[in-house]
């Protein structure tokens, strides 16, 4: 049977197996192809259910945007969970209890990013304008 049109525009069941998660989302541009349609672009999205801690200290050579919001689909902003993201080489802590997103330029140094209050489930996503995600400790992979 011949494809459709747009067929290429679709990614059915996009959920894999998570290691500390049921499943997550992960996308990226440079794997898949997305049939040419965007080649720099990476996503991870995992729903967080109890308290964790997430990576150690690194930096990136492309731009990242996090995004955290309560899970309820009714009601994004129910976010009762309390997380600590560590930014800069002076190790700034910045913790929050409501739905935010966090910009980090390239090179900039952040994590761990610490979640140590989930009441109720939230939505942990990620974004990079990047071919594959690279992590930079110290300058090196």
């Amino acid at each position: 049977m011949a494809k459709r049109k747009y067929e290429k525009h679709f990614f059915p069941n996009p959920l894999i197996k998570g290691d500390d998660v049921k499943h997550r989302i992960v996308m990226q541009g440079s794997k898949t192809g997305f049939d040419g349609l965007m080649k720099n672009y990476w996503l991870r999205w995992n729903c967080i259910t109890k308290p964790r801690s997430m990576g150690n200290a690194h930096t990136h050579d492309f731009d990242e945007i996090f995004h955290f919001f309560g899970a309820d689909t009714n009601d994004i902003s129910d976010f009762q969970a309390v997380v600590e993201f560590h930014m800069g080489e002076e190790d700034e802590i910045y913790r929050f209890d409501k739905p935010t997103i966090v910009y980090i330029p390239k090179g900039l140094v952040h994590a761990p990013i610490d979640i140590k209050v989930v009441k109720k489930p939230i939505v942990f996503m990620n974004v990079a304008n990047a071919t594959s995600f690279v992590m930079l400790e110290n300058g090196s992979q």
